[in-house]
């Protein structure tokens, strides 16, 4: 019985701390995307050499909207220039994340726990 309770509670603080881990969006993969979907319009890293002069780059971007949600709801529904992006809810809270990377008075986004998908620790 005190081995199975054991198991219990290990398997419980796996889960929590799996969970914990996928709470905070990821800026790397926020960049891939970025540097996927963004980078043919706007400037999305110092190290990119070339982008549209009419569009804000993700440095301006982040100096300008600081705050996660107004971000995350403006790429859940892009405007008609950009172009049609098949984006999770993960994703977007990387790419925002990746933006708010350039601005370190960011206020931080998270997807909220009810749009995520439940920690798998039987899955590698």
């Amino acid at each position: 019985m005190r081995l199975r309770a054991w198991h219990i509670f290990l398997w419980l603080g796996a889960s929590l701390w799996l969970g914990q881990m996928a709470l905070a969006a990821d800026a790397d993969k926020g960049k891939a995307i970025a540097q996927r979907w963004c980078a043919s319009c706007h400037l999305v890293s110092p190290e990119q050499n070339k982008a549209s002069v009419d569009v804000p780059s993700f440095m301006d971007i982040a100096n300008r909207r600081s705050d996660g949600k107004s971000l995350s709801t403006f790429l859940a529904d892009p405007h008609p220039v950009m172009p049609q992006m098949a984006l999770t809810r993960d994703d977007v809270a990387d790419v925002v994340r990746y933006i708010q990377s350039f601005n370190p008075d960011a206020i931080p986004v998270t997807v909220p726990e009810k749009d995520r998908k439940p920690a798998d620790p039987f899955r590698g």
